[in-house]
Order: C-alpha cells, then sequence, then structure tokens
C-alpha cells in the first residue's frame, strides 16, 4: 500500500492557495491518483471554486477526488468533549464536586483553534491512510504557523509537565506502579494521559518534518507584500525544521507591478509559476480547461529534489 503523502499549501491571503491547490488535486485526480482536498480555511474558498456547498462529510467530484470543508467550531466542540471526559476519567474521584461548570470556559483557551485543526488533521490522516494523497489548503499565515508550531511548543510544555508529575511522586511518595500476576500496571492516570499526549505530539511533529510524508508549497504573487510574508512564511518554517519543497507563484494580474530577481530573491528553492488566467478560474470546466491550455502537469514538484530553507 502507498504510504499517504500530504501536501500543504500556505500563502498569504488572497494569493490563490485555494485556486493552486484545486488546479493540483484535478492533475492528480487526471493521473488516477486517490486524493482528498481539505479545507482548513473557514472563508470556504474551496466551495466557491468548485461551485459546490462542502461540509466536514467529503464530496465525490470524479473518479478519485474527494473535497472537504473543516468545520472549525465543530472541530472545538470535539475537541472539548473529549477533553472534558479525560479529565473525567482522571480525576474520578473529584466526582462529587460538579465539574462541567467548569469546562465551559475551555472554549476560551488561547490556542483552542490549531489545536482542533491538529486533531482534525490527524482525524484525516487516520481515515484516508488508504489514498496517495491529502491537499490541505491552509487558513491564514497566522493560524497556519500556530498550527504547525504546536507540536513542538507543546512538547516542551508537556516535558515540564511530566517532571512535575514525577517530583509529585517524590515528594509524596506515591508508588507509581503496582505488580499484579506478574505485570505491571500504570496506576497513575494523569501520568498515562501526559505520556499519551506526549506520543501524539511527536508522532505529529514527525509527519511535519518527514519529507516523504508531507511537502509543503507557499503560493505567492509578485508584489511586495506577498513576498515579505512569503519570506516570513519560509523563515518560521525552517526554525521549526520543516523543509520546503517548492514556491509557487501565481500570475493573478496581467500588468501588475511585479518585484524583480524572484528567483534570486528565494533561490535556491525552485519555483513553479501559475500563468495568468484572463477568465475566472471558477467551476470544473474553468479549471480543466486552464490545465489544458497551459499544460499545467505539476510535475517538476514531484521530480525536483527537495531543498530546506535552511539551505537559503
Amino acid at each position: 500500500m502507498t504510504e499517504l503523502q500530504t501536501l500543504f499549501f500556505l500563502g498569504k491571503g488572497g494569493t490563490g492557495k485555494s485556486t493552486t491547490s484545486a488546479l493540483l488535486s484535478l492533475v492528480l485526480m487526471e493521473k488516477g491518483k486517490k486524493i482528498l482536498l481539505a479545507s482548513f480555511d473557514d472563508a470556504h474558498n474551496q466551495s466557491d471554486i468548485f461551485q459546490t456547498d462542502f461540509s466536514d462529510k467529503a464530496c465525490t467530484l470524479g473518479p478519485c477526488l474527494e473535497v472537504l470543508q473543516i468545520d472549525r467550531d465543530k472541530e472545538i466542540k470535539q475537541y472539548l468533549k473529549k477533553t472534558a471526559q479525560n479529565v473525567k476519567n482522571s480525576y474520578a474521584y473529584l466526582t462529587a464536586f460538579n465539574l462541567d461548570n467548569y469546562f465551559d470556559i475551555l472554549k476560551f483557551s488561547p490556542g483552542m483553534e490549531e489545536y482542533a485543526l491538529v486533531t482534525a488533521f490527524m482525524n484525516l490522516q487516520t481515515r484516508y491512510k488508504g489514498y496517495d494523497y491529502l491537499i490541505i489548503d491552509m487558513p491564514p499565515t497566522a493560524l497556519s504557523l500556530r498550527f504547525f508550531n504546536l507540536p513542538a511548543l507543546s512538547l516542551i510544555w508537556i516535558d515540564q509537565l511530566e517532571k512535575l508529575r514525577m517530583e509529585i511522586y517524590k515528594r509524596k511518595e506515591i508508588i507509581s506502579k503496582i505488580k499484579f500476576a506478574g505485570k505491571e500496571f500504570e496506576r497513575d492516570k494523569v501520568l498515562s494521559r501526559i505520556r499519551e499526549i506526549k506520543s501524539d505530539y511527536q508522532a505529529l511533529k514527525d509527519i511535519f518534518e518527514d519529507p516523504q510524508r508531507s511537502k509543503f508549497f507557499v503560493v505567492f504573487n509578485q508584489d511586495v507584500l506577498s513576498v515579505a510574508e512569503t519570506r516570513r512564511i519560509l523563515d518560521q518554517l525552517n526554525s521549526l525544521n520543516i523543509e520546503v519543497k517548492e514556491l509557487i507563484c501565481n500570475d493573478r494580474m496581467q500588468e501588475e507591478p511585479k518585484e524583480k530577481n524572484i528567483e534570486n530573491e528565494f533561490s535556491p528553492i525552485p519555483i513553479q509559476h501559475i500563468p495568468y488566467s484572463p477568465s475566472s478560474l471558477i467551476g470544473m470546466s474553468a479549471l480543466k480547461y486552464h490545465i489544458s491550455s497551459f499544460n499545467l502537469t505539476f510535475d517538476e514538484i514531484f521530480k525536483k529534489p527537495i531543498i530546506k530553507a535552511s539551505d537559503i
């Protein structure tokens, strides 16, 4: 079975990352690849592009292409529900207290959006592991970068939490394990949960950092603001040890002012150009016509070697 590859599309708002990810999805569909295109952006751009109302239930658009729209609010509610249940299971001895009244405040916790998206992403990884490609149309830059930073940041926090729990063991002389029938069972549910979370975030971090499992594409336009934000994205990904496969320059306007020496600006990362379209790329037929008119194969994306942003 082919291992699922995840293709992330990032970029400044309005650069065309949704259109680009849609175009690539159709190209891969024509190659017979099995694809799920998932929009993590609340703007619902994929619904506009394909003229179809997408939900969190996958919609089939072709022989091997499915599209869905992540419902962030729903994901947050499910994440809170699961978190509340885990807390109740770990602190069952506090059932005399009405803990439910305290869980509502969690929805206002900083980072809730990225935690919900991470949960959604991991569920997709499991549900569609038999597919060839999982294509993610990412939300605006700030939320996207917090999403990718979450595993590393959480692991730092969880490491300290684990150390604190072990220190509590020492101070209170709690026996963490008991032996029964020659086997050891973890007695401390809190520590077990901490280690489970730690394992989950390490697995997620490994997915992001493994170029065989994840590829990152930053879509930009040749204007000053877009180029500057692309540079910030590359710098942030580099700090997270995440490799950038290729940049995609989307020519939105025929006569727009363009930054010069783009290839030198981002060298040695290769740049794929999406030609300007005089007509709106809305609807399946318009997308396919644009692909055929300019022979968009995206072959360069999968043939050229992966280059680290740190090599810039």
